[in-house]
Order: C-alpha cells, then sequence, then structure tokens
C-alpha cells in the first residue's frame, strides 16, 4: 500500500473515514427512530454528504491543477528549457515519478551542454583548420596559374600545371563545402525566407552548370507550372538544387538527361531532380547522404562527398524533406519536398 505515502491522499481518505462515521451514524439512529434521533441523523446527513462531495471535488481540483502544472514543466523540458522542477517534498506514488523525471531531465540537461560543447569544439576546429589553409592555397593557386601561363615552359610543365590547378580547385571546393556544413551543424545560418518564383529558383541552380552540361553533351530539361511559387531562402535553397543537379550530371554519360520538374499538392511542392545515368545500388543508397561517402562503383566519378549532405542539410534546415529512388542502370530521382500553406 505504498499509495498511503502521499500526504494529499491520506489526508482525503481520512476526511472520507470520518464522514463515513459520520453517516453510519445517521443511519443507526434513524433505525432507532424517535423525533430526537431523527433530528440528528437528518442533520448528520445535511452536514456530511454536502462535505463529502465538497471534500471529494477539492481533492479531483488539486490533483488536477497539479497534473497541469507537471504537464507544463514536461512541455518546457521537451523544449529544452529546464529552469522549472516538478514538486518532489511530498512522498507517494506520484512524487517518486516526478522525482525520476526530474533526473531524466537532469540527464538530457548534460546531454544537451555536452553536445553544444562538441559542436562549437567542431565547428572553431574546422574553421580554423579552413582559415589556416585558405592563405597558402591562394598562394599556390596564384604560382600554378604563372606557371600555366608562361609562354617558354614545356608542355610538360603546363600540363602538370594544369593538374595542379583541378587539385587545387578540388581542394577550394572541399574547404568551402566543409565551412557551411560547419555553419548549418552549428545553427549559425539564419535562413532568410521570401517568396520566390520556382522557375528563378532553378535558373539560380543551374546558371553555372548548363555551359558543363552542354560542353559534356548532357541536356537538362525544366518542367512546371511556371507561376508556381515558394516560400523558402533563396540562395541557400538554389545551392542545394545545384548540388543535385552537379551530382546527376556527375554520374550521368555524354548524351544523357537531367530532368527538373515541379508539382503543387494540397499541402506541399515538390522539386523533383531525375537522371537516366548509372542509378544507385542497393548497397549504397542508404548511405547516398553521409558526409564523404563513395560508392566503389563511383570512384572515378567526380566530387568530394559533400554535395548532397550538404543539400540535405540545407532542405531539413528550413524544414524540407529530401528522398531518393533509384533503379540501378536506370538512373536516380531525387525529391526535395517543402510543406506548404493549406
Amino acid at each position: 500500500m505504498t499509495f498511503l505515502r502521499d500526504r494529499q491522499l491520506r489526508r482525503y481518505l481520512i476526511l472520507q473515514l470520518l464522514l463515513c462515521v459520520f453517516l453510519l451514524a445517521a443511519g443507526i439512529l434513524t433505525l432507532n427512530g424517535g423525533t430526537v434521533s431523527g433530528g440528528v441523523a437528518a442533520g448528520i446527513l445535511f452536514v456530511s454528504v454536502p462535505l463529502l462531495l465538497g471534500g471529494t471535488l477539492f481533492f479531483l481540483h488539486r490533483r488536477s491543477r497539479l497534473y497541469q502544472h507537471a504537464a507544463e514543466i514536461v512541455r518546457q523540458y521537451m523544449d529544452g528549457d529546464f529552469s522549472s522542477h516538478l514538486p518532489q517534498n511530498q512522498e507517494g506514488d506520484l512524487f517518486q515519478l516526478f522525482s525520476e523525471i526530474e533526473q531524466l531531465s537532469t540527464m538530457l540537461q548534460s546531454k544537451n551542454e555536452a553536445e553544444h560543447k562538441n559542436k562549437e569544439f567542431l565547428k572553431s576546429t574546422i574553421s580554423d583548420i579552413s582559415h589556416q589553409l585558405k592563405t597558402p592555397l591562394a598562394a599556390l593557386m596564384m604560382y600554378q596559374e604563372i606557371l600555366e601561363s608562361e609562354p617558354e615552359n614545356s608542355d610538360t610543365v603546363r600540363e602538370f600545371a594544369s593538374k595542379m590547378g583541378a587539385s587545387l580547385q578540388r581542394m577550394e571546393q572541399l574547404i568551402q563545402s566543409m565551412l557551411k556544413i560547419t555553419r548549418l551543424d552549428s545553427g549559425s545560418i539564419v535562413f532568410e525566407r521570401r517568396d520566390i518564383l520556382v522557375t528563378e529558383l532553378i535558373d539560380r541552380a543551374i546558371r553555372d552548370l548548363q555551359t558543363r552540361a552542354d560542353q559534356e553533351g548532357k541536356t537538362i530539361q525544366i518542367e512546371g507550372k511556371p507561376e508556381e511559387r515558394l516560400l523558402c531562402d533563396p540562395e541557400w535553397t538554389s545551392e542545394a538544387l545545384g548540388n543535385l543537379v552537379k551530382n546527376a550530371l556527375d554520374h550521368t554519360a555524354a548524351g544523357g538527361h537531367i530532368r527538373i520538374a515541379w508539382s503543387r499538392t494540397p499541402a506541399m511542392l515538390q522539386i523533383r531532380v531525375s537522371d537516366n545515368g548509372n542509378g544507385i545500388s542497393s548497397e549504397d543508397i542508404h548511405h547516398i547522404f553521409k558526409r564523404f561517402y563513395r560508392s566503389r562503383h563511383t570512384l572515378d566519378a567526380p566530387g568530394i562527398g559533400l554535395g548532397l549532405p550538404l543539400a540535405k542539410s540545407i532542405v531539413e534546415g528550413q524544414g524540407g524533406v529530401i528522398t531518393v529512388q533509384s533503379t540501378p542502370g536506370e538512373g536516380a530521382t531525387f525529391t526535395v519536398s517543402f510543406l506548404t500553406k493549406l
């Protein structure tokens, strides 16, 4: 009978027991008969019944307020606010439960603080490394341009200078991508949402990729209603879509097609980037958004393994969802979904 440790419940039960004794006494007096006994019994009933009902309502009201207060504090815990605390200064099963919840909230608070410190450390470390690399990288790129532009240099020197330039560009792309992902992970990016035409968003995404597609003999097709609009951060969202298009170009052979289409449902707007390239194998599709992941089937393809993770972070950072479907040998389709107002 551990429930009797609850002080409020004990008081309530004692009150009910006393009232039951009075009611029993009233019943006995009534059975004995007599004017005096009947009057006393009526008086006891007149007092006991309202007290019984009132005591029950009072107890239930106090318990209801306690439950509402506890529910509000638990909601604050779920939102990451641990400034309030549940009452623990009484005995009973209910307050023991409150004590367990408080211990759990303390553990969650400690984990949140540790996670925040780890993120800040990671952000600071990657930022320091990236900034330290920028200066020598810029110098190397300048030296490479000088070597490649000198007319008296031999063909061999120019060839290696060109290869060095490609490697330096890859390093620069890696640094920029790492910096962006670090900023997204740390929550330091504030997305500036505004209403924009989807066509304008797509134009921004493929602006620097159309020339590459033409040079490689690949076609980018655009399909969708021109009047459709989307509330998003245009700069970041166009970068995410551009990464999807770049990924399609990386894995599509000459003569291939990349299709960008969008459509609206009552609840969301979806943008799909499809290609008729190699597709994604079943063993790779569950890892495709992991950072630096490179499939053994596509090791020769360009890229550094950060484009898709960056696109995912950008989309999810704005409350969207990104998914992928693929049939090996037939191509892949990436779908970006954003909720819209009904």
